[in-house]
């Protein structure tokens, strides 16, 4: 009875901190510079363990940090990956052992403005909320303890949920003082997750402890004495379709660069005796799906061998021409990374080769774009009737020519408002997830790379929600049929040399 009691004082307290101080709110500045000095300067070092439950599986995330040095190690399950920092290089090491060198984007674009805010609020704690939103109300707000100066909760608000973080159990180590414990939920209860932190200590760290690692192990292997070998594509519709042995069947596959990973349908992993490790929703594409993690004992791509591939699974996957062949996933970047891929759009073929034999083309009109792996698509700079986007995805697995996703379109009405755009109607497709509705226009301009197109046709996306994870949009099929595609992930560059297609007066 005394902890109910002693909430209730509380909440009446926070009524009349509100009703006294709503005149006397302070700016967002203020805010930040109060919630800086409350938590205290950070050690130089530190080695931090928090403990988690999330998507279904128990493990372990590892932070250690020197200054601006740091690495991070997550284990849940039989799964690891890593991520960090070291002498200002940013990597990544996914959960099939690849590292991942990231490459920092220009800052060139329009970024989107957000607006900062605060207000006086009663609850969750008496305080201020301290919103920074786009003008679509996308973004953050942090919930702020008058008494103590701590985040209590914050909410991300996004298009299709709100994911919010909620904060107690604060301690102090060495003059910093941090949440030890906090929950996060967002709506849909696969994706309850809930950490504690089980270690905190400022002990030595060593150039060792957060230096990049290297990649764990070779995930694809090349036959005895070859550096390159023709893969068993079908090519349909300006798609590769990959046929692998999973054990002892044979499957199609969509080789797919817009894929941060390798994908198969749920019911064939099932049928195929593959233990489903955790269980997530996700909603960054065309609709909301269910996700598990798989581990692929053997795959086989021609004469190329994987072992004890790390999947993730879609439920009914939708691919192919029925009755002739249906794709039951997506080899996507894991399978890409550890190759350069000569993707040949006039012939239908697919070269696999070594990356450390690649010698990049040598064709004057091979148009060579820089790309950006942090999220494991490669992201380009594109420029759209003079409007900058630098995350642009090309994509081999994606259908026309050019396609906008709102944040894009949000920053840069003028592109399909202006006179150097002409609507054309609505067009649907199919993404993952579901159907997505798109507005389609044919543009004046579209510059990739050194290379300028005239009268292209683009589709902007308008389905609420569907692919609007910050990225600007992709470059589809349409385009792609005009080159032959090298992929050196290792160099962060793709190659496109033109075909004959291209060289007939499109490519200029």
């Amino acid at each position: 009875m005394r902890r109910w009691a002693f909430a209730c004082v509380v909440v009446a307290g926070a009524a009349s901190f509100v009703a006294a101080r709503a005149s006397d709110v302070p700016d967002a500045a203020t805010v930040e510079r109060r919630l800086r000095d409350a938590s205290g300067p950070r050690p130089a070092t530190e080695r931090l363990v928090v403990a988690f439950d999330a998507y279904g599986l128990h493990g372990t995330r590892t932070t250690v940090r020197r200054e601006d040095d740091v690495r991070e190690t997550v284990v849940d399950g039989p799964f690891e990956t890593a991520s960090g920092r070291y002498r200002d290089q940013g990597w990544h090491q996914n959960e099939n052992g690849e590292t991942v060198l990231e490459q920092s984007e220009p800052d060139s674009a329009e970024a989107e403005s957000a607006s900062a805010t605060v207000t006086a609020i009663a609850s969750p704690v008496a305080g201020y909320a301290l919103r920074r939103l786009n003008a679509r109300g996308y973004g953050e707000i942090r919930y702020v303890d008058a008494a103590t100066w701590r985040v209590v909760r914050r909410d991300v608000v996004g298009p299709r949920e709100t994911t919010t973080y909620a904060y107690d159990d604060f301690h102090t180590t060495s003059g910093y003082t941090r949440p030890w414990h906090w929950t996060v939920r967002d709506g849909h209860s696969e994706n309850d997750a809930e950490y504690r932190v089980v270690r905190d200590d400022v002990g030595p760290v060593t150039d060792a402890d957060v230096a990049i690692p290297p990649t764990r192990r070779d995930l694809v292997r090349f036959p005895a004495g070859k550096n390159s070998v023709e893969l068993p594509v079908r090519f349909d519709e300006d798609k590769f379709i990959v046929h692998v042995r999973v054990g002892s069947r044979g499957l199609d596959f969509a080789l797919d660069t817009g894929a941060d990973g390798i994908t198969i349908d749920s019911d064939v992993a099932q049928q195929l005796g593959l233990e489903a490790h955790g269980t997530m929703s996700n909603a960054v594409n065309a609709g909301r799906f269910t996700s598990s993690r798989v581990i692929v004992p053997e795959m086989d791509v021609g004469d190329l061998t994987m072992r004890d591939v790390v999947a993730d699974t879609v439920p009914h996957f939708a691919g192919g021409r029925e009755r002739i062949y249906r794709t039951v996933g997506l080899l996507g970047f894991d399978f890409i990374a550890a190759l350069v891929l000569r993707m040949d759009y006039e012939h239908g073929t697919v070269t696999a080769i070594a990356p450390e034999t690649f010698a990049p083309p040598s064709d004057p009109l091979t148009n060579a774009l820089t790309v950006r792996l942090g999220t494991d698509q490669p992201l380009t700079d594109v420029t759209v009737n003079g409007a900058l986007g630098e995350r642009f995805a090309i994509d081999t697995g994606a259908s026309g020519g050019v396609m906008l996703f709102d944040s894009f379109a949000r920053r840069h009405p003028e592109v399909t408002s202006g006179k150097d755009a002409v609507g054309l109607g609505v067009q649907t497709f199919n993404g993952a997830g579901g159907m997505f509705e798109t507005r389609r226009y044919q543009l004046g301009s579209v510059r990739i790379g050194k290379v300028n197109f005239t009268g292209f046709q683009a589709n902007v996306v308008d389905s609420k929600g569907a692919y609007d994870d910050g990225t600007d949009g992709l470059i589809g099929t349409d385009f792609l049929r005009l080159y032959t595609l090298y992929t050196d992930y290792v160099d962060s560059t793709l190659y496109l040399v033109p075909n004959e297609l291209g060289r007939a007066g499109i490519v200029r």
